[in-house]
This record gives C-alpha cells, sequence and structure tokens, in this order.
C-alpha cells in the first residue's frame, strides 16, 4: 500500500515546480509587467483626453488591495491654467445610483425591505399609474418598472410626486427603460426608512463605511469649491454641437438627487472600487452586504420572461454592450469567462466611465469636466481594462485605439450632390470635395458635417440652429432637405413642394427655455412640411385635447400673450418662450 502522503507532498512539490517553470517561461516570453500596462495607459490618457474634447481628466486604478495609480492629465480650470491633480473632485453622476442601491440594499439586510414588495408599501404616498400592475422595489433598482425618465427636470422630491400625472412605459417587471426618476424614487424610500436625509444616510452608509472621507451626496458652493470647473460647449443650445466648438463653464448650483448629485475623488472612487472587487466588503473587513444582497446586486435581475434586464439597443456609442445586462444600479458585463460590473454619469460639466473585473480584481474610474462629449470618457476605461487583463494573463498588451471612441459616420457623397430650390427661390449647392461634403450658399462655401444618417450640421450662418435633414423618395434617393421649416428640393423631387397647417399652430412656434441640473435647456417648437416638431426633428401628432404626442412623450402649450402661447409643457417640466433665435 502507498505512502498516500507520501505521493500528496510529491504532488504539491510539482505543481509549484510546474507554476515557476511557467512563470519562468512567461518572463523569458517577455510577458509584459505591471508597469508596462501601466505606462501603456498613461501613454494614451492624453489622446484620449484629447478625443474626448474634456479640459481634465484623472483615472484611477486599483486592485484588490490598494489604489495601484492615479493618472492625470489637462486643466481643472482653464482661465487659471489650473492642473488636475489626484486631489481634484468630480462629480460622478449616475454612478451615484449604485450608492442609493447599496444603501437600500442595507435597509433589506436589516429586514427593513422586501424587494419583492411593492413600493408604495415603504413610500404609500407615491403612485404612478401603471393599469394596476404593481411595482416591485426590485424593479426600481434594475429600471424595470417602467418608470419615465427625467418626466420632470424639477428637485427630486416634486419629480417623484408628479409621477402620478404620468403612466409607466410598460407593464412593470416586462422590460427595461433607464429612469432617473426611478432612482429618485429609491432615494425617498432609503431616507423615509432610515428617517433622515437620502444625503445623511449615503454618507453614513456608504461614505463613512467604505472610507470615502472626501466625497459628497450634494452640489453646493462650499462642495464645489475642490472639484474641477465644470464645462459646456459654448453652442449647446443648438440642435447640434458644432465640431470644435468653444467651451464655456457650466452653471453650477445647489443639487441633490439620489439619481446623480455625487461628488469624489479618484482615491475616493479606488476605495469604492474595492469595495465591489472583495465581495462587498469594506477595507477594515466590514462585509457590508450579505453575500446574496452582493451576488443580486452584482448580477443580471431579471424579467418575467427570465431574459436579463438591460438595454435592447445600445445606449452609449461608444460602448453599444454597456448596458446590455443591468443589476442593481450597476451595468452587468460577463465577457470572456471574467465577471465585471461598470456605470457612466453625465451632470452639468462632468461625465465618469467606471469598471471593475470582479473575477481578475481591478478596476479603472476616468472622470472628467465636459458634459457629455461624445458622452462619456469611456475610451480609456475600456482600453485600460483590456490592457490589464492582457496583463494579468501574461499576454501581449493590447495597442490604443487609433481614433476616436466614435468614429464620425460614413456617407455616399454622390446621394447628397445636385442644386436644391426652395420655395421662396433660394438655392444652395451641395458638392463632393473628397470624401467631404461641402454646402455652396450665396456665392460661399461651408462644411456639411455627417451626425447620423442623413442628418449633418454646418456652419452655414443661415442653417446652424437646426439639422440639415436629407430626405429620400420612394427609390431611396435623396430628393430634398429640410432645415426646419425650410424645405429645398433637386430635380428628382416630384411631391409637393409647400405644405399646410392649422393656423393655431403658429403661435406655438418659437424658442422655449429653462434651467435643470445646473444646465440650459433649450426647444425650439418648428413647423415642418406641416407637422409640429421639436429642434425640426422629432415629430409630434396632435391629440383632441390640443396637446401632441410622440411616443410617451407629451407637449402642451398654454399662458397666450399677444396671441403666443408662451409656456410649454413638456412631459412635466415647464420651458418658458424667449425672444431669442
Amino acid at each position: 500500500m502507498r505512502n498516500s502522503r507520501f505521493f500528496k507532498l510529491l504532488g504539491f512539490w510539482l505543481i509549484v515546480a510546474l507554476v515557476a517553470q511557467s512563470a519562468s517561461v512567461r518572463a523569458q516570453a517577455g510577458a509584459p509587467t505591471l508597469d508596462a500596462a501601466l505606462a501603456a495607459i498613461r501613454a494614451y490618457a492624453p489622446q484620449a483626453l484629447r478625443e474626448q474634447g474634456a479640459p481634465g481628466m484623472s483615472v484611477a486604478i486599483t486592485d484588490r488591495t490598494h489604489t495601484v495609480a492615479i493618472i492625470t492629465v489637462g486643466m481643472a480650470d482653464v482661465a487659471s491654467k489650473t492642473p488636475v491633480t489626484d486631489q481634484t473632485r468630480f462629480a460622478i453622476g449616475s454612478i451615484s445610483k449604485s450608492m442609493t442601491a447599496i444603501a437600500l440594499l442595507q435597509l433589506h439586510d436589516r429586514g427593513l425591505v422586501d424587494l419583492n414588495a411593492p413600493a408604495q408599501t415603504y413610500l404609500p404616498s407615491w403612485t404612478i399609474p401603471s393599469n394596476g400592475a404593481e411595482i416591485l422595489v426590485h424593479q426600481l433598482l434594475s429600471h424595470t418598472a417602467g418608470i419615465p425618465d427625467d418626466y420632470s427636470f424639477a428637485p427630486y422630491t416634486y419629480a417623484i410626486a408628479a409621477l402620478r400625472d404620468a403612466h409607466t412605459l410598460f407593464t412593470p417587471g416586462t422590460s427595461w427603460s433607464y429612469s432617473n426618476d426611478g432612482y429618485a424614487t429609491v432615494g425617498a424610500i432609503v431616507a423615509r426608512l432610515s428617517h433622515e436625509s437620502w444625503q445623511d444616510a449615503v454618507q453614513a452608509r456608504v461614505f463613512d463605511t467604505i472610507g470615502m472621507a472626501h466625497s459628497s451626496a450634494i452640489f453646493t458652493p462650499r462642495t464645489l469649491a475642490d472639484a474641477a470647473t465644470p464645462y459646456q460647449f459654448r453652442d449647446g443650445d443648438l440642435v447640434a454641437t458644432p465640431p470644435n466648438s468653444p467651451l464655456i463653464p457650466a452653471p453650477a448650483g445647489d443639487f441633490v438627487d439620489p439619481a446623480g448629485s455625487v461628488i469624489s475623488t479618484p482615491q475616493d472612487m479606488a476605495r469604492y472600487m474595492r469595495f465591489f472587487l472583495n465581495g462587498g466588503k469594506t477595507e477594515s473587513g466590514v462585509q457590508l452586504l450579505q453575500p446574496a444582497t452582493f451576488d443580486a446586486m452584482t448580477n443580471a435581475d431579471r424579467l418575467t420572461s427570465g431574459k436579463p434586464a438591460g438595454a435592447a439597443s445600445p445606449e452609449l456609442q461608444e460602448w453599444p454592450e454597456f448596458y446590455s445586462e443591468y443589476g442593481y444600479g450597476l451595468a452587468i458585463f460577463h465577457t470572456d469567462g471574467d465577471h465585471l460590473i461598470g456605470h457612466t454619469g453625465g451632470i452639468s460639466g462632468y461625465t465618469a466611465c467606471m469598471q471593475a473585473n470582479l473575477t481578475r480584481g481591478f478596476g479603472v474610474i476616468a472622470m472628467s469636466n465636459l458634459i457629455e462629449a461624445p458622452l462619456h470618457p469611456c475610451a480609456i476605461v475600456k482600453y485600460a481594462m483590456a490592457v490589464l487583463r492582457a496583463q494579468s494573463l501574461g499576454q501581449p498588451l493590447p495597442a490604443p485605439p487609433n481614433g476616436p471612441p466614435i468614429p464620425p459616420p460614413t456617407v455616399t457623397t454622390s446621394d447628397y450632390t445636385g442644386t436644391y430650390l426652395s420655395a421662396d427661390g433660394t438655392s444652395v449647392d451641395v458638392s463632393a470635395d473628397g470624401d467631404k461634403l461641402v454646402l455652396l450658399d450665396g456665392g460661399k462655401s461651408y462644411r456639411l458635417v455627417a451626425q447620423d444618417q442623413d442628418t449633418f450640421w454646418t456652419d452655414d450662418p443661415r442653417l446652424t440652429l437646426f439639422y440639415v435633414v436629407f430626405e429620400r423618395d420612394k427609390a431611396k434617393a435623396v430628393d430634398g432637405f429640410t432645415d426646419a421649416s425650410a424645405y429645398y428640393v433637386n430635380a428628382r423631387h416630384t411631391g409637393p413642394a409647400t405644405f399646410s397647417n392649422p393656423a393655431a399652430w403658429d403661435r406655438l412656434t418659437g424658442h422655449y427655455q429653462t434651467v435643470a441640473f445646473g444646465a440650459q435647456v433649450d426647444m425650439r417648437i418648428v413647423i415642418v412640411k406641416g407637422t409640429l416638431t421639436v429642434d425640426g426633428v422629432e415629430k409630434f401628432k396632435p391629440l383632441a385635447d390640443g396637446s401632441f404626442a410622440a411616443g410617451s412623450t407629451t407637449l402642451r402649450f398654454d399662458t397666450p400673450f399677444d396671441g403666443k402661447m408662451q409656456r410649454l409643457w413638456f412631459d412635466g417640466t415647464d420651458l418658458y418662450r424667449v425672444e431669442l433665435p
């Protein structure tokens, strides 16, 4: 009979030898080191910032035990030439949702919240018509309740009260639709059950417990004092932001919202990612969420059909698969056998992008001080995660991306070339200059820059407020274009060139404006080919009660003065006429 202990020891040392030999072979083969991986990410950072167009950016990289690197590039404030440092704070926008979820899930672990109970159990005064179907707490957490997104741009407590005048987009639990108002409702439940404000609950249950000493749940002049200056496009009130549009500081003001008002530093956010990398434990070893609760948060919630919650179509152009599955306040990824979580955020002059690999134990967050350009600083996060994974496997490091995260749409220039004539006799010519289009108007040449299929921006001063939208006939040939109410046709056009509309609609047209989330919101109501539109693009149909609808979106107008309506009600948000172009 053999000595089993001897063979166990022999097997152990054989495994050790094989592991050592494998490591030696990888080293001899030039397997990348962590320093090499970090150097590659640092080298790409200036390009990523340049392609996003933001003034500054901070990137935090962590493993399960400590912050591996903080990379800073660009300016926290352009006017004073103040650089971004590792202490600079940024708003993280909708990444805040996961913190609101953690606060609620702690209440769940204490037995105060049943995730499968109706939300009204804990917030009796809250209601939204849903054809009699109950909205469950976990559906709010996973965006499967059908709550409209930003039904009202008012402060969040009013916004969720206003939902009584809305309606769910679908039967709760049957589909997925991202909703800030849904998370505002979660925050209200947290506040009610914890007997404190939402921001105090997040401070105590998330920041203090995880060790995020330099984070704030709210915007105030005090909390923003050491934050990067937020920026927006100077021409952001236009339908299309022109290429290379100048930047101006974004308005900063008081703001609180469970869906997106957290401000943080790269070091604090690295600690936050370590909470997830360590299975819901803090650095001091406290299991903040029970394992089963943590698993529910970090895996896709399920629809009533059994399918994972998540977007059926891309939510982010630069990372289409980002929101294809969704848990509780987190996007969920399963890639090449790895389990990852993440989220993006954009709010009032700031954007952020975060992802963590729970399987391999590393995470990356990037934060920048420009709103929505080209949505989020995800390019460097995507590249850094690929580099870190390759390094952990001893594989060659991937090369950085060659171009911007969202390449411009490709166009067949010959589709659009020709002479176009409007009803008043004005003509413009479209010609090709290589692979680009040029618009000739009044003897001068202007750019036509593709924004989407058949949709362009131009620097022609007569046409800068709206998109130039080309139209096609039944044979799919371009036969004209609209620019707000102006309609131009070419020689192929055979249909009508002029259109009529009810005279009462003329008093609705114009520029309406308000301020929401610290940002200016502009809408221009124009009539395009006899149809009422927002910004010349989104078409609305008249309803019997005098309002207008496009899908689930409703427009109402009131407060007449001097022959024009002065207020536009847009799904619960009031915008007011301004006598501007």
